[in-house]
């Protein structure tokens, strides 16, 4: 298991070409006095429809559409042109054009995607039967864009391949947020997500998706940092060979994460307030092996992982289970010579439930401490009991499930396999080990804000916020390499600014800084920093 970890945590860290333009560049503007679909495509005498522009663009051509509400159906007419030559579809600087199928007589697809090499940036498209329908097309991107109020938010169809999505927004959509799926013959493979967040689906009586990948022999999908709530199932996961790393799923109607196929890893994921499970291995006919290496599961209704079947094999190490109101940790049939696991911590709301085997051979927390699990599994030689959830998490209430200086959780775990980094990015071990579960407990996590070392960084850069989603209040940390002014706001998702949170020079250094949202409506907002050349775009949740 630790070389395959290695090699898929390497593998999660690729990405496709960044969409760049090499020809020539065209502008829409529906608003436009002059615009027209006869006039030459610029900036003063733009045309006025996205189609038009799909019709006439070639290998390596950028089209900047400018804000306003585009009803219309776009489809891709050819392809880019390979390495870094795609047909770009973008949003004009600093603004934010909307394909709407509202109204229209015939509302399929949004924007249809049936060619190779092309790029999707900044759009937001709505009300559609799909909102962004790919067939067939390899090497595309989608990047910034938000789908919502469509039936299907974006579909992947007929060996959809080497794709990405960067801070993709779905929402309000009524069968699925992302679906891969095989058909004509061909299936969908080399998937990466970056940043993308699925949630809020229209109707609980559905069996709603959050990210589907269909069953068959699809495979190498990676989910770096993405996140799914309030919808039936966060991540169905049916293609091998698939990473989900600092993922999070949670306030799912089912399941959290939703494990079907062969050679699937959750790593630094977390998961929990799921009314069917956190994690579960569902049975698709042949066996097949989920490891589970670094997460927290916490807070659900029936079970913090479930194992259907025998014959498909659950690797569990350095994983909080804990906060499990019915079972923690339950295997459907009998036997449990599926199971490899070791240096887990285990918790349960029900102390006598915490462990069952075809719900005859159960195990109370105290019999899982004493040894007898360990006896009867031969697993989990070093693993730990917590008989409180508040010695372990700084707020279960909250949820806030960084780990307590005290924790039982804090040095306890096996570098074997490990990550590098914990769920926010910080580097592990931050002491004297590695610890247990999602989060590595950091002296940072108490300090107050202001400069934090004395020690010049060498770049730029910004971390996630945390904790993240939050109630009402967040921190940001930061790091300036030399003195600059730095202008950190917070937008919500139309781009509208609702908090400058600082706009101040700063020395170099680290600095943690605090921003209070008790004046925000629950939802997903961007944050925006800038200092010096360096600029960054990252995504917030309000829970409220």
């Amino acid at each position: 298991m630790v070389k395959e970890t290695v090699r898929i945590l390497a593998s999660a860290f690729v990405l496709l070409w960044p969409a760049v333009s090499v020809g020539a560049t065209y502008c829409v503007d529906q608003k436009h006095a002059s615009a027209d679909d006869s006039n030459p495509g610029t900036i003063s005498k733009p045309w006025k429809t996205i189609q038009h522009a799909s019709e006439n663009a070639t290998a390596g051509d950028s089209i900047f559409i400018r804000s306003g509400v585009y009803r219309e159906q776009v489809w891709t007419c050819t392809s880019g042109g390979g390495s870094k030559a795609r047909i770009v579809f973008s949003a004009f600087p600093g603004e934010r054009p909307v394909l709407d199928g509202s109204g229209m007589a015939e509302a399929s697809n949004g924007f249809t995607v049936g060619h190779s090499w092309i790029a999707l940036n900044g759009l937001e498209i709505r009300n559609w039967d799909t909102g962004i329908w790919m067939e067939g097309a390899g090497n595309v991107e989608i990047s910034d864009c938000e789908v919502h109020h469509c039936f299907y938010g974006i579909a992947a169809v007929q060996g959809v391949h080497d794709f990405a999505l960067n801070r993709v927004d779905i929402h309000h959509f009524n069968l699925f947020g992302f679906d891969a799926s095989p058909g004509g013959g061909a299936d969908c493979s080399n998937g990466v997500f970056n940043d993308c967040t699925v949630h809020t689906a229209n109707d609980p009586g559905q069996n709603v998706d959050g990210f589907a990948l269909g069953h068959g022999t699809q495979h190498g999908f990676t989910f770096n940092r993405c996140t799914a709530f309030d919808v039936y199932d966060g991540f169905d996961i049916s293609a091998r060979n698939s990473i989900l790393n600092r993922c999070l799923a949670f306030d799912c109607w089912n399941g959290g994460y939703k494990l079907w196929q062969d050679r699937i890893l959750l790593v630094n994921c977390i998961g929990y307030g799921c009314q069917g499970a956190n994690v579960e291995l569902d049975w698709d006919g042949t066996p097949g092996r989920s490891s589970l290496v670094n997460c927290t599961f916490f807070d659900v209704h029936t079970y913090t992982v479930w194992v259907e079947n025998s014959r498909d094999t659950l690797w569990m190490h350095n994983c909080i289970l804990a906060g499990g109101r019915n079972i923690g940790l339950a295997f459907e049939q009998s036997g449990v010579r599926n199971y490899r696991g070791d240096y887990n911590l285990f918790h349960n709301d029900n102390p006598d439930r915490a462990i069952a085997v075809a719900y005859t051979d159960e195990f109370t927390l105290d019999q899982v401490e004493s040894g007898a699990w360990r006896t009867y599994s031969g697993q989990d030689a070093h693993s730990l009991v917590s008989r409180s959830k508040t010695d372990v998490f700084i707020d279960p209430a909250k949820p806030d499930l960084r780990l307590k200086q005290a924790s039982p959780a804090v040095d306890r775990g096996t570098a074997e396999g490990a990550p590098t980094v914990d769920f926010n990015g910080n580097p592990r071990p931050a002491g004297n080990g590695i610890d247990i579960g999602a989060y590595e407990y950091s002296r940072a996590s108490s300090l107050p804000d202001g400069p934090q070392s004395m020690t010049i960084p060498r770049t730029f850069s910004v971390q996630q916020n945390y904790p993240n989603p939050f109630n009402s209040e967040t921190r940001f940390r930061f790091f300036v390499k030399e003195p600059c002014r730095v202008l950190l706001k917070v937008t919500d998702l139309t781009g509208r600014e609702v908090k400058t949170v600082v706009d101040s020079r700063y020395a170099a250094g680290e600095y943690f800084v605090r921003f209070n949202a008790s004046g925000l409506s629950s939802g997903i907002y961007s944050y925006r920093i800038r200092m010096g050349d360096f600029q960054a775009v990252g995504k917030m949740v309000v829970m409220k």
